[in-house]
């Protein structure tokens, strides 16, 4: 079976199914369902590849863009969204899920993850030469991702930051 590839225009929500990429192009965001109840908002310029076996054998996701997630929680069957510099894992151990924001687009130096629910571990995925140690978050903050100066960091959100993120 091929890979599927698509660009759209509208705002609808519709389903991404295993083995299958994406690109939103411009207008407006795109919401949708992925096999395992989860949901993704794609901002526009931003593409996805769910992995093959989604919702079966993994559930890892590859990004390059600006998304919303609302992961639903599965115990034993971690979430991972993987951008150019960084593996996402949402931490699962009480079965709830995770609700956050990713800016990841290759063509710019830094990434980011904004948490505002649940529990992620942010992983560099390159070796870095100074720090490889993951970041646990927690909801209500953030890791900020340079490759080109070799520079993660984690930071708390401010109430307007975290309050203009939950109307994404």
């Amino acid at each position: 079976m091929g890979l599927v590839v698509a660009a759209c225009h509208g705002r609808q929500g519709s389903a991404l199914g295993e083995g299958t990429s994406f690109h939103v192009g411009a207008g407006y965001p795109r919401t949708f369902g992925l096999p395992d109840g989860s949901t993704v908002v794609l901002n526009p310029g931003t593409s996805v590849f769910v992995a093959k076996g989604f919702g079966k054998d993994n559930r890892e996701i590859q990004l390059d863009g600006e998304a919303v997630f609302e992961v639903v929680g599965m115990p034993g069957r971690p979430f991972i969204v993987h951008t150019r510099d960084l593996m996402v894992e949402v931490l699962d151990s009480a079965g709830g899920g995770a609700r956050f924001h990713a800016d990841a687009y290759r063509s710019k130096p830094g990434e980011e993850v904004d948490l505002l629910e649940g529990r992620l571990r942010a992983t560099k995925s390159y070796h870095s030469d100074t720090d490889n140690e993951p970041e646990t978050l927690g909801a209500g903050e953030m890791v900020m991702i340079n490759h080109d100066i070799d520079l993660m960091e984690k930071e708390k959100l401010s109430p307007a930051e975290l309050e203009k993120l939950k109307e994404k």
